[in-house]
């Protein structure tokens, strides 16, 4: 059982959050619960030259602000007994994306000589309210130098959420597990088994984590 005003998540934290990091989730349980997603996307076609991702924010009628992050990883060689593979190309760092303000574009992935590329495209709700949802569009640049784009899909994501902001209390160390939150079942914090998205006052160092355990408020 965790203590008294703590929060217990299932793996440990990547980076050190301070008592300015805001901690968001959504009350409910399991999936529908969740502040954030994470969608995983395959690039379908062997021949395209060149892959961006949308975040269009302007979506919904009544959008809240956002956080968004794109990255990629890529298969680069083959061989009969190994695969190359690259994990380290991010084309969208963690950035404030504005309710009904902006689109914002990540930079061009290039696949030339790839053999697969998976998107792996991060987006939270950071903002206290009900979010109307965010609309993903992936596009794929057909000629090398000629600024033309086809899509290949788009998407909403969290339509329906509303969204719940709790503070850090004191100060989180990156490698620990537990993370102090005066009251946490007030917060909100009280649905076990979900992701919750860690805003850091340093957006590079927000975080998505998985909560497991909560402890009873003081």
């Amino acid at each position: 059982m965790a203590d008294i005003d703590t929060i217990v998540l299932l793996d440990n934290l990547q980076f050190e959050h301070l008592n300015t990091a805001d901690i968001f989730s959504v009350n409910a349980d399991g999936q529908a619960g969740e502040a954030v997603v994470t969608v995983p996307y395959i690039i379908p076609y062997l021949d395209l030259l060149g892959a961006r991702v949308i975040i269009n924010n302007n979506y919904a009628a009544s959008a809240m602000d956002i956080h968004a992050r794109v990255k990629a990883t890529k298969t680069t060689g083959m061989t009969t007994t190994t695969v190359t593979k690259t994990q380290n190309t991010e084309a969208l760092a963690w950035t404030a994306i504005a309710g009904n303000a902006i689109i914002k574009e990540s930079t061009e992935i290039d696949l030339t000589n790839i053999y697969s590329c998976t998107l792996h495209i991060d987006v939270a709700i950071t903002e206290a309210g009900a979010h109307t949802g965010t609309e993903i569009i992936i596009e794929a640049r057909k000629e090398a130098t000629v600024e033309e784009w086809t899509v290949i899909q788009r998407f909403a994501v969290l339509s329906g959420k509303t969204a719940f902001k709790t503070d850090v209390a004191s100060t989180a160390a990156a490698a620990q597990a537990v993370i102090a939150v005066a009251n946490p079942t007030a917060g909100n914090l009280d649905h076990l088994g979900k992701r919750l998205f860690i805003l850091d006052a340093t957006p590079a160092n927000s975080e998505i984590v998985w909560q497991t355990e909560v402890g009873a408020d003081a």
